[in-house]
């Protein structure tokens, strides 16, 4: 599955920002939340304000995960979280999660 849009990429403005989300699951729900987190994948690709949504998983520890999601702007993000796939997400993730999930945002240094 491709997770990045190439075009959307190579257009990408200083207003991009790159969201970096962090999961720890619980021990033994590892299975649980990765297929919560891959089922998210289709639906975010389709937003137009995503530019890139790429799961990944700990090398260290099979129970992190961190999604590394790509924007066109914060509006876009703010968005994403009214979608219909990620309302009551918290309440499915909530009970799968050793640690509270954490989001960070980031600006790319252009130079």
């Amino acid at each position: 599955m491709e997770t990045t849009n190439i075009k959307k990429f190579q257009s990408r403005t200083k207003s991009a920002i790159r969201l970096l989300a962090f999961l720890k699951s619980r021990k033994g729900k590892e299975l649980e939340l990765e297929r919560i987190l891959l089922n998210l994948i289709p639906a975010t690709l389709q937003e137009p304000g995503n530019i890139a949504y790429v799961p990944h998983k700990s090398v260290e520890n099979p129970q992190v995960f961190m999604f590394d999601e790509l924007w066109i702007d914060e509006k876009a993000i703010e968005e994403h979280f009214k979608q219909p796939h990620m309302i009551n997400l918290l309440e499915k993730l909530n009970p799968l999660l050793e640690t509270p999930l954490e989001l960070q945002r980031y600006h790319e240094i252009i130079l």
